[in-house]
């Protein structure tokens, strides 16, 4: 192999450790009652810490609905009140027929959440997905448990189950010392790079001892030319 090759292929394995940890999937699949997953949503504006947690869990399940048992927890801290208005699924399949919840929350189909236009599944607090009163809001430090019922004309026991894809937007209103309205992206848990994670990574610490190993090699026949 020549040495323009060799530090090539180096190269290449370098790159690939980058890729090994860095991506994270977009899509949760429920199946089976009692399957579960979460988004996660955090980042900081105007002096706040901005974080919260949505935990979905399948509870039942038919050819024509679904019912989720949800957990939504405000974990926001800093200046402002920052509070946690709505939040939204972009694409979920099959294709939704109808969306309700229980208690303070609120469900529907086709809403407009800002910033990310209209999404298939939109839940909030009160007076819409795009946002209400400050006041309606879902308090930092609180927690709400609700039940979330999804209907569709397709079927929900299809092999490929139920899916959200992201991306996954959320609402948050009089934040931090301006008072502003923050909108962003979640990322689901349990996936690299979304929060914490004990997953492990084998095959990139191999990939960078082939890379390294490939450019010492490319170094040796460099020094002996």
């Amino acid at each position: 192999m020549s040495l323009k090759k060799i530090i090539q292929a180096a190269a290449i394995c370098a790159g690939l450790i980058g890729l090994g940890g860095g991506a994270s999937a977009s899509v949760i699949t429920f199946h089976n009652v009692n399957d579960t997953g979460s988004i996660l949503y955090s980042t900081t504006q105007d002096g706040a810490t901005l974080s919260a947690t949505m935990q979905f869990t399948l509870s039942a399940i038919s050819n024509n609905s679904a019912t989720f048992a949800l957990t939504v927890s405000n974990n926001s801290s800093g200046p402002g009140a920052n509070q946690l208005m709505s939040f939204g699924v972009d694409t979920v399949s099959p294709t939704l027929t109808g969306a309700s919840a229980t208690g303070s929350w609120e469900a529907g189909i086709n809403k407009t959440l800002p910033t990310f236009q209209t999404v298939d599944l939109c839940i909030w607090r009160s007076n819409g997905c795009p946002g209400g009163a400050v006041g309606d809001g879902l308090a930092e430090g609180l927690s709400d448990m609700f039940s979330l019922v999804l209907t569709t004309a397709g079927n929900f026991l299809q092999p490929d189950g139920i899916s959200f894809t992201s991306p996954y937007g959320v609402k948050f209103q009089n934040v931090g010392t301006a008072g502003s309205a923050a909108e962003f992206a979640g990322c689901i848990a349990g996936t690299a790079g979304c929060g914490p994670t004990t997953r492990q990574l084998p095959e990139p610490a191999s990939i960078a001892l082939v890379g390294l190993g490939l450019l010492g090699v490319a170094l040796g026949r460099r020094r002996r030319a």
